[in-house]
């Protein structure tokens, strides 16, 4: 064989699957280079290649992890479909799966053996048994990427595949040793599940990794003839993106008629082999939907990449590392990993949300829980569930379930087969929504106590450090409030923030029942934020993306949501960049903010609920005086704290207008309304509550457009306001 070089650049999926992009090398390297600077990069070198002998007949043994990444949904993998898909890619590897037979009769002696027996660990990094899988739900399984390689084991005991749902470059991809030695935090294979066991999309990722290149070798494929994989064997070829299994790519010769390779051996002989005339087409490096195997030189290279030090890859295989994973020791048979997941709520409401959590006491709709234990072929599960539950015990699978008691629901499942018990207790799994109304229109929350909102339930989804939580030592008149956590130190981490990115988590935080029923004219939802972030930029590989808060509504007892508004970027992170962690202090601007709340959510039983997603640039946002009134915040809190304040609203505006001013002792307040001449257009008296905010509607559609100035006299002062009134 001729020299082989290990190729610097990244290696990733061949295979078109779903429509996905057949392979993201280029795109990844880009990414790459990007977010880490230049001189992290191992430097490229070559390793000279062994001849072919019959002393070449060692048996490699290596110890594999397979991490599910998910969220419950299609890529949920079970233990048995992974079981059986590994046992096929461990036969593809040894060159032994039936479809050989159909390898065309000019490559059926070229079926390469590599000799690389690919095990499931059965101990884990501590030393504790386990049948080589594992799970983590996150939301990262959707585009996650590299971000959702969670749970790395060393990758010089354990070759890491990790399954996604999906994912934003490929079908799946690789790092050579290379790349693996350059990127330690990322070596493995990800692939998206529904790929698990498709065209042998997993041998040929395990190709990348045993340093394989694609049979076109470091082109962009259809390119060029010219180019080669450093593999004598694999004729030269454009690659078959396009054709798939067809004649015209199974007898392709346009570039591998006539190819012959001179070499000479240690004596100084020369010889020369004629390999075939036609591509090998069916080679599981290639991109036809076809692929059947591994040529005998690419056999050789895997074993050399499996033997070399770079990346360690020499160690996977060592008796003590097999002694250490447990690499040739029976599966252990295991007791289950009890867990459960809440559904979308069934009942008379369509839910707009992928899982209910909320509810309101005697919602007609219902909870849904669903048995997810893994590990072990289950014999038997039990639910048990609190809070004067509907069904307070069941052994079915799935169980719809209602309660009669406010407040969080626990729940326990325990699941039983022949290996013993496991169970699981979760004391907030669901939150059941008092119906009876704290307040309505001039309801006010300043958040001073965590007592004060045990009836504002905050559920962190996926349980982990980006959350609502109630905070003392800041807040916008006293030291209480409640802060959206999304400080992360490993975003100004060098190299930053390797896995588990913010992006595409999100969290909320609930409001207990509001009387709304029959409110007319403006209402709003008043609240007033703080915030600030800790990246003024961050890498195209990570994107920089801006939180979000977000407000729904819902008069269905939690079962649909409608958004009423958001706030993000600048408006949210209104402090800028802070290096540390950003706490409010005395001279930390609040910024007030108002939501509408439309005549269709005005019920007896108005629910709120804040959604707040982290993106990469998050450092805590602080939320504060949340209330309901009739006029906007800002607007509201100067006319409370000032007796010559006046608001019109909406202004510029027409046709009927809302003043809004303190009245003072008075209970008849004199207005008149002057054009800019100074001549008095229109006058009044408004009959009002002496004491109370007043908000009286007056009609001025007798007025034609134009800038007036509204003048009111309050207690003898005079209290004077702009309007313009639209044409």
């Amino acid at each position: 064989m001729r020299q082989i070089f290990f190729l610097v650049f990244l290696v990733c999926c061949g295979h078109v699957f779903a429509q996905k992009m057949p392979c993201a090398s280029d795109e990844m390297t880009a990414l790459m280079s990007r977010k880490y600077p230049p001189g992290m990069y191992i430097k490229p070198m070559s390793v000279a290649a062994k001849t072919t002998s019959s002393a070449d007949t060692a048996w490699y043994d290596v110890p594999v992890v397979v991490h599910v990444i998910h969220d419950y949904g299609s890529e949920y993998l079970s233990d048995d479909t992974i079981k059986k898909s590994f046992a096929n890619w461990a036969t593809v590897m040894l060159g032994a799966n039936a479809d050989t037979a159909d390898v065309i009769d000019p490559f059926k002696s070229y079926v390469g053996n590599s000799r690389i027996r690919l095990h499931l660990a059965t101990k884990d990094p501590a030393g504790n048994p386990t049948t080589g899988i594992t799970r983590h739900q996150s939301y990262l399984t959707t585009l996650g990427d590299e971000q959702a390689k969670f749970g790395q084991w060393p990758t010089d005991k354990y070759i890491n595949i990790w399954f996604v749902d999906l994912s934003a470059w490929a079908t799946a991809y690789a790092y050579n040793p290379y790349g693996a030695a350059s990127f330690p935090w990322y070596d493995g294979v990800l692939s998206i599940a529904a790929a698990v066991d498709t065209v042998k999309i997993i041998p040929h990722e395990l190709g990348h990794y045993f340093s394989l290149a694609h049979v076109w070798g470091a082109v962009p494929i259809g390119t060029t003839c010219s180019a080669s994989d450093t593999v004598d064997d694999t004729p030269p070829t454009m690659g078959h993106a396009t054709s798939y299994c067809v004649p015209s790519a199974l007898y392709d010769t346009a570039c591998a008629t006539g190819y012959m390779v001179h070499y000479t051996d240690m004596m100084g002989m020369d010889s020369v082999v004629d390999y075939p005339d036609t591509v090998n087409a069916q080679n599981i490096m290639d991109y036809t939907f076809c692929p059947r195997m591994f040529t005998k030189g690419q056999a050789y290279r895997m074993r050399m990449g499996l033997t070399s030090p770079i990346a360690s890859r020499n160690n996977l295989y060592t008796p003590a590392n097999l002694a250490a994973t447990g690499a040739l020791d029976p599966v252990p048979d295991m007791a289950p990993v009890p867990d459960f997941i809440v559904e979308q709520s069934t009942g008379p409401t369509t839910p707009t949300d992928k899982r209910n959590y909320f509810l309101s006491l005697g919602n007609p709709n219902s909870f849904m829980f669903r048995n997810t234990s893994w590990r072990d072929t289950i014999d038997a599960i039990t639910w048990l569930f609190s809070s004067g539950a509907a069904t307070p015990s069941s052994a079915a699978s799935v169980v719809s379930n209602q309660f009669s008691v406010p407040g969080w629901v626990t729940v326990t499942l325990t699941a039983t087969s022949n290996a013993g018990t496991g169970t699981v207790e979760r004391q907030q799994s669901v939150y059941v929504a008092d119906t009876t109304p704290v307040g309505g229109v001039g309801y006010m929350q300043s958040f001073t106590s965590a007592a004060d909102i045990t009836n504002w339930p905050m559920l962190n989804y996926y349980n982990n450090s980006f959350r609502w939580e109630f905070f003392t030592g800041a807040g916008k008149d006293d030291n209480t409030c409640i802060r959206f956590r999304s400080y992360d130190p490993s975003a100004l981490a060098t190299p930053p923030r390797i896995i588990g990115t913010a992006t595409g988590d999100y969290d909320d935080i609930f409001t207990p029942a509001f009387n709304l029923n029959g409110v007319t004219g403006d209402l709003y939802v008043n609240f007033y934020t703080t915030g600030a972030s800790t990246l003024s930029g961050i890498s195209t590989f990570d994107p920089l993306t801006l939180d979000t808060l977000e407000l729904y509504a819902s008069v269905t007892g939690g079962v649909s949501w409608t958004r009423l508004g958001l706030m993000d970027g600048y408006e949210l992170q209104n402090n800028g960049l802070f290096a540390t962690e950003f706490t409010p202090g005395s001279s930390a601007p609040w910024l007030s903010k108002s939501f509408a709340v439309p005549a269709a959510f005005r019920a007896r039983n108005t629910y709120f609920r804040f959604r707040y997603k982290p993106g990469n640039s998050g450092n805590n946002v602080y939320l504060d005086n949340f209330s309901l009134s009739g006029v906007p915040a800002g607007t509201q809190e100067a006319l409370l704290a000032s007796r010559n304040a006046f608001a019109i609203l909406p202004n510029p505006g027409q046709g009927v207008f809302r003043f809004v001013f303190h009245p003072g002792t008075l209970a008849s307040v004199p207005c008149s309304i002057r054009d800019v001449a100074g001549r008095v257009v229109y006058h009044t008296q408004l009959v009002v509550t002496p004491g109370n905010l007043a908000q009286k509607e007056v009609d001025l559609n007798t007025l034609s457009g134009g800038m007036y100035f509204v003048m009111l006299n309050v207690d003898g002062v005079p209290v004077t306001e702009k309007l313009v009134i639209t044409q």
